[in-house]
C-alpha cells in the first residue's frame, strides 16, 4: 500500500500523467453515463413492445369470442380494427 501511494504522489506530480488520468477517468465516467441511458431506452422500447403485444392479444380475444356469437367479418373487423386475413386466422382456430 505504502509503495501504491508513493507511485500516485510521484505520477501526480508529473502534469501530463494527471492530465492523461483525468481524461480517462472522464472518458470511464462518460462510457458509464451512456450505457446507463441506453439500458433505460431499452427499458422503456420493451415496455412499449410488451403493451403492444398485450393489447393485441386482448383485440384477438374479443374477436375470437365475436366470431364464437356468429358475427361477421366486416363487423368483426370495423369493432376492432384487425385485418381480414387476421380474422380469418382465427376463424381456422
Amino acid at each position: 500500500l505504502k509503495k501504491a501511494i508513493d507511485e500516485w504522489e510521484r505520477v501526480s506530480q508529473d502534469p501530463e500523467v494527471l492530465l492523461a488520468y483525468e481524461a480517462r477517468r472522464k472518458a470511464l465516467l462518460d462510457e458509464k453515463s451512456a450505457l446507463r441511458r441506453a439500458e433505460k431506452q431499452g427499458e422503456i422500447i420493451g415496455e412499449e413492445r410488451g403493451k403492444r403485444i398485450g393489447e393485441k392479444k386482448a383485440i384477438m380475444k374479443v374477436a375470437l369470442s365475436m366470431i364464437q356469437k356468429g358475427m361477421d367479418n366486416e363487423t368483426i373487423a370495423e369493432l376492432t380494427e384487425l385485418t381480414q386475413g387476421e380474422i380469418e386466422q382465427l376463424r381456422r382456430q
